[in-house]
């Protein structure tokens, strides 16, 4: 499986588009499009071509990734907390990510980066902490965590299927520096 992160147009040339990934920038083809993308789109890029034009409003609303749509609703928690505390600027937040929740942490910090410059955030560094699944089991009466899955069938104690999860579902902004 291949997985493609949309990238930002920053310049464009003929049939080759200079990409920003994560402050990385690369050039890449996009002779393959159907139609020619604008400076500011996105594109997924596959073996040095672009193969998918994805509209800036698609990612910043987060109809194209559901990560996007997570960073969107970090970035107006963010922006609801400086409103309440009549702060101008946040440096830094921590997010606890659950390993089962499905969210990709690369992705949200992509997204978190690509959508935070017009906002209180936009020079805030987030880190990521994953939580693993964990929990405990009925049947042994013995706490566990998985830290190399995000699910989990049976008690990796005894193998029983009598266990109740506890963790790996957080999502939540644990720590925010703001002023």
């Amino acid at each position: 499986m291949c997985l493609a992160v949309p990238s930002k147009i920053i310049s464009l040339e003929n049939d080759l588009a200079t990409i920003d990934v994560y402050g990385a920038r690369k050039e890449v083809s996009v002779m393959l499009l159907p139609e020619r993308p604008a400076i500011g789109d996105y594109v997924l890029v596959h073996a040095g071509f672009a193969i998918q034009t994805v509209r800036a409003e698609a990612f910043r609303t987060g109809e194209i990734m559901h990560e996007s749509s997570i960073a969107h609703s970090i970035l107006e928690i963010v922006e609801e907390q400086c409103a309440e505390k009549n702060c101008t600027v946040v440096d830094s937040l921590t997010v606890r990510l659950g390993k089962a929740t499905g969210v990709m942490p690369e992705s949200l910090q992509f997204a978190f980066d690509a959508l935070k410059e017009p906002t209180a955030a936009k020079t805030a560094k987030m880190t990521i902490e994953i939580v693993p699944v964990g929990g405990r089991c009925n049947a042994c009466n013995r706490e566990f965590d998985v830290t190399d899955a995000q699910y989990i069938f049976a008690c990796p104690h005894c193998g029983s299927d009598a266990f109740e999860v506890t963790r790996g579902r957080e999502m939540e902004i644990s720590e925010m520096e703001m002023h």
